[in-house]
């Protein structure tokens, strides 16, 4: 599904729709892996993390 335009002039630029999602997944990795590591493992963390960036590749391309 597409979004919708967005009107000219009114809220954030267009790039910032876009990275803030790059910015997102940076902060989640810098957190996450680590943590995911002490709790169960670096096989477990490390295939986790691979699943969950593919589920958000997957979503954010979705209909490109």
């Amino acid at each position: 599904m597409k979004g919708r335009p967005g009107k000219p002039g009114a809220g954030a630029p267009a790039w910032v729709g876009r990275w803030w999602k790059v910015a997102l997944l940076v902060v989640l990795v810098t957190l996450g892996l680590p943590l995911a590591h002490a709790l169960f493992g670096e096989v477990v963390a490390l295939l986790g993390g691979a699943v969950l960036f593919g589920f958000l590749l997957g979503r954010w391309t979705a209909g490109l």
